[in-house]
């Protein structure tokens, strides 16, 4: 009796703890470990995405592939370099000034204006891959994908409301 009494308590424990797990309540880091990519998963599945909508031959595939990896590689770089300074930023004395709303508006149009520059180089290389009629496709999957992400930008502020209450 007491080894079937142990046995069912074990059980349940284990199924709270996957339950848990699979409702987000799980610890932050295992969080963040199920969804960290590789360059290689990040932009094979971008490249998918645009194969899916434009429909690549081997060869574009190949290219498109080398042009999104390097950019990962880049955005990596610049995420492990930023990494790299923010404990710096969290000693004594050396907590950046808060930027007022007008300072904010400007480092954010500054970023706006990187990322514009950033997609349009990106454009212009899949001008060169791409054949006319497929670049017009691209063109309309990459609207779409960016006014889906402007609108995921839109509802943030309302999300960090509900997580308040």
């Amino acid at each position: 009796v007491l080894l079937i009494v142990l046995l069912f308590l074990g059980v349940t424990v284990y199924a709270q703890n996957n339950n848990a797990r699979r409702q987000g309540d799980a610890p932050r880091r295992e969080r963040t470990m199920r969804r960290s990519f590789s360059p290689e998963e990040m932009a094979k599945a971008e490249v998918d995405a645009i194969n899916a909508a434009v429909g690549l031959d081997s060869l574009q595939y190949q290219l498109v592939y080398i042009m999104k990896y390097s950019d990962m590689m880049a955005m990596q770089d610049s995420m492990k370099a930023r990494a790299a300074r923010a404990p710096k930023m969290g000693e004594r004395g050396n907590n950046p000034p808060r930027l007022d709303e007008k300072q904010r508006q400007e480092w954010m149009k500054a970023r706006e204006d990187v990322m514009k520059k950033r997609r349009e180089a990106m454009n212009e290389q899949m001008k060169q891959i791409l054949s006319p009629k497929q670049y017009k496709k691209y063109l309309k999957y990459e609207e779409e994908r960016y006014s889906r992400f402007r609108e995921f930008g839109k509802q943030r502020p309302e999300r960090r409301k509900e997580k308040k209450k």
